[in-house]
């Protein structure tokens, strides 16, 4: 039976949460903490997050389909600041929502350990684009297409003093349409805890305690970039692209 499928009687008992209960609170400045979990233990962690949770939903779908395009210097710039881990580093992506059909130009810029987002609508002027990406000191010119990140999202909200975000990213697909090849990963989930707090503070804790996620360092786009380009050093992506690919086995053979 496909995942989707399976899990929609489960998604069926969350209460549901819109896209205008959630304005204000966007967490677009946030720690970020993430987990991967086999596809075969996603209905059981929903079962226990029920009633803890709401989840997003948008024109009656929880499950939302996302499609990433990020960018990169020719000489892949972003990517070697990410992986030797600099403190303060960015990506660059454009992402569709194909639930809405909405689009947006994103700058993701990690400064100390906190994400700060910033995106401006991705249909339209060009030139209000580029003006955009120069604003936060990206010369526009020097981008080029690297990979396409392509899922299906579920996205838990807890709101309250402490609002929580906790993101389910399914049917994972990383695609170079530069080399013609695509790698997919539909046996893990990639779960991504969003927060103005620190991990241990928040209330997914438990849960993620009490199934066994430990924090790990699995980046879809540094993956990406890894498994599509030869040549371009990778070693300390190795540990995250075992990862994945062991927990893809589990959750394939469940």
């Amino acid at each position: 039976m496909d995942l989707s499928v399976k899990l929609s009687p489960l998604i069926a008992g969350f209460q549901p949460i819109s896209l205008s209960e959630l304005s204000g609170a966007e967490l677009m400045d946030r720690r970020e903490t993430k987990y991967t979990l086999p596809a075969s233990e996603l209905p059981r962690l929903l079962q226990a997050l029920q009633g803890q949770y709401r989840v997003l939903t948008v024109g009656g779908t929880a499950l939302q389909g996302y499609a990433s395009r990020y960018f990169d210097t020719p000489e892949f710039s972003f990517f070697y600041d990410q992986y030797v881990r600099k403190n303060r580093r960015h990506k660059v992506r454009w992402r569709r929502y194909a639930s809405t059909g909405a689009g947006f130009l994103e700058i993701k810029r990690q400064d100390g350990g906190v994400t700060h987002k910033v995106r401006v609508a991705s249909q339209g002027d060009v030139d209000a684009q580029r003006r955009f990406l120069e604003t936060h000191g990206i010369d526009a010119d020097q981008l080029c297409p690297a990979v396409d990140v392509l899922c299906e999202r579920l996205t838990l909200v807890r709101t309250g003093p402490v609002p929580e975000r906790v993101t389910l990213d399914l049917n994972l697909r990383l695609i170079s349409e530069q080399c013609g090849a695509e790698h997919q990963f539909a046996g893990a989930v990639i779960v991504e805890l969003k927060s103005e707090v620190a991990a241990q503070h928040t209330h997914f804790a438990q849960f993620a305690a009490q199934f066994g996620l430990h924090a790990d360092q699995v980046s879809k786009y540094s993956v990406a970039v890894a498994l599509h380009y030869p040549q371009v050093k990778s070693n300390l992506i190795r540990p995250q692209l075992r990862l994945l690919r062991r927990v893809q086995q589990q959750g394939a053979l469940a």
